[in-house]
């Protein structure tokens, strides 16, 4: 019903504006594009040459002659590719902001092996007073130094080596600060946190747990220079790789800072503001603990309501975290494959956040203040616990249009298929979006990806089942990169990774499904369709010009496709330099 409204909306505005007059009644465009291939992702999957913009919206798509005027811009395409503006649906842009401007990036590869990146510390320490913090970004599932080398190269620095804003890889003198020591208790069994120690019991890694960082460990944000960072990870992250709005998950200074930015008239993409209600206070990233009597009730007081706000700056969801990754913490049936993680530990089932009934207790009570809730679950025993929660918040506060999401969703077990087909079909029936991060592919080796009766991303599978899933990076340092919706429609169309290996084939999807991911699928995830994700009549004037066609270059090209131009709101905000 909702596509069918909006369809009728759309001929009504567009009956309005062509009408029967002739064309001296028609008034003109502010912009039209023209000599295109203007790709529209709409229903009926039409592709055209041209499409005209008043003010901020789009009056016409097809010939668009008629609403050429004297003052009209006139972008002649010269053959080039126009695509709805890109819809991020899951980033972290004040925690990537923290991580660019106070973290050393020690990616392997391109660093060669545990050994570079000891030798990349050494050059930061260089730099920093005696005794400083080193703070290493890696990315899930790498080569780290071992402890060892770590504590004889860093006597006297801590070192905090991050894999992603979950796994810590920490020295000695770390340790030893905030008395990490044999005597520090274990996180409670059957959580997703856990430890893993040296033989002497100190603690080496730290993972999904809370441990007593010390402030100023990391520099502190001014106002002005988080609002800085801030626009510079919007500007060169996501409006110059076409991304026109962001779905994020940020704090509370971080959501600050861009209103500021947008009275200010210096905010390069409109963002969606997600709320993180967590165990874990992540900087940049988490609004509120769970622990707090009312959580969601003290967001509310701040002001923030589910849908408020503008297109440029609007009211999302409330998000919960449900495990942890997939290798170490995530909470599955079967105990995790000693070849999914740098580390393993044998009949590892991993563990959740949250008891069935606390979590039923959180979602119903976002639930029925009118949130939509999207829950981090990565193991197959989360996925099913979070969808016992939605079937329990819906039996219990029904709503028509709920869009619930599960977050990441990225692996699921075919060890027991009556279990994994129960699972689809309640996804199915239920109307829960899974929001993906296929550019995560990008870090298994041919070991990890060999891992039996598992599937990686199944994106295939989701969408015969008549699933949409919801493209989106997940990035706080780990990918960032990765920002680039290219990056992710490539992995999603070549199934390969940076090892060379290509990770379940028979998974990999067609392009024009790839893009849908990243605009309407997006969109939808999102309540934001009736305004973006396409390109109709009636909806905001947000395009992306690219230097070549996706739909027709090589599959293996697709990731090499440049934007020229990101248009917002019917106005050239980004140019490619020639």
């Amino acid at each position: 019903m909702r596509a069918l409204r909006h369809g009728a909306a759309g001929l009504a505005l567009m009956l309005a504006v062509s009408g029967s007059a002739g064309a001296a009644d028609v008034k003109p465009a502010d912009l039209v594009l023209v000599n295109g291939k203007i790709v529209t992702v709409d229903g009926k999957g039409r592709v055209v040459r041209g499409v005209a913009v008043r003010g901020r919206r789009i009056i016409a798509v097809g010939n668009v002659a008629r609403f050429r005027g004297p003052r009209t811009r006139v972008i002649d395409l010269k053959g080039r590719t126009v695509l709805p503006g890109f819809i991020d649906a899951h980033s972290h842009v004040g925690g990537m902001a923290e991580v660019e401007a106070h973290t050393v990036d020690i990616q392997v590869p391109p660093l060669k092996d545990g050994a570079a990146v000891i030798t990349r510390l050494k050059e930061k320490a260089a730099t920093l007073p005696p005794g400083a913090w080193l703070i290493g970004n890696g990315t899930y599932n790498q080569i780290m130094p071992t402890r060892e080398a770590l504590d004889a190269a860093f006597p006297d620095n801590p070192v905090d080596l991050r894999w992603s804003a979950h796994d810590h890889l920490i020295n000695h003198k770390a340790a030893q600060i905030m008395g990490l020591d044999r005597s520090f208790p274990d996180p409670p069994a059957g959580t997703a946190s856990r430890f893993e120690r040296t033989a002497e019991g100190e603690i080496a890694i730290i993972r999904d747990a809370e441990v007593p960082w010390p402030k100023g460990m990391v520099p502190a944000f001014t106002a002005p220079e988080r609002k800085e960072a801030i626009r510079v990870i919007l500007d060169d992250f996501y409006l110059k790789r076409g991304v026109t709005m962001v779905s994020d998950m940020s704090d509370l200074p971080s959501y600050t800072a861009m209103a500021e930015l947008k009275a200010e008239g210096r905010l390069p993409t409109r963002v969606r503001l997600n709320f993180l209600i967590g165990p874990l206070m992540h900087a940049g990233i988490t609004v509120a603990s769970s622990r707090e009597p009312d959580p969601v009730g003290r967001i509310e007081a701040l002001g923030f309501k589910p849908g408020g706000g503008t297109d440029w700056l609007k009211v999302g969801a409330i998000k919960f975290i449900q495990d942890g990754v997939w290798g170490t913490t995530s909470a599955v049936y079967r105990p995790h494959w000693k070849g999914s993680a740098t580390t393993w530990k044998p009949d590892n089932r991993g563990g959740v956040t949250y008891s069935q009934d606390e979590l039923n207790a959180l979602v119903g009570d976002a639930y029925r203040r009118g949130w939509q809730v999207q829950i981090h679950a990565n193991g197959d025993r989360s996925q099913d616990m979070v969808l016992d929660a939605y079937e329990a918040a819906q039996a219990r506060y029904p709503r028509a249009d709920a869009r619930l999401r599960i977050e990441h969703f990225a692996h699921f077990l075919s060890l027991d298929p009556q279990r994994t087909e129960r699972r689809l079909q309640r996804m199915a029936q239920d109307h829960v979006i899974p929001s993906m991060q296929v550019a995560f592919l990008w870090r298994l080796d041919a070991t990890n990806a060999a891992e039996p009766d598992v599937a990686f991303f199944p994106l295939k599978t989701l969408i015969a089942r008549g699933l949409h899933p919801a493209g989106g990076v997940d990035t706080i340092g780990t990918q960032n990169f990765a920002t680039n919706p290219f990056f992710s429609i490539a992995r999603a169309v070549n199934r390969d990774s940076k090892y060379g290996t290509i990770v379940q084939g028979d998974e990999a999807i067609g392009i024009m499904d790839a893009i849908r991911m990243f605009t309407i699928w997006s969109a939808e995830a999102n309540f934001l369709e009736k305004d973006m994700g396409s390109i109709e009549v009636g909806k905001l004037a947000d395009f992306v010009v690219t230097d070549r066609d996706p739909l027709t270059i090589p599959k293996a090209r697709i990731g090499a496709v440049k934007v020229d131009m990101t248009i917002v709101d019917g106005k050239i905000a980004y140019e490619r330099p020639r």
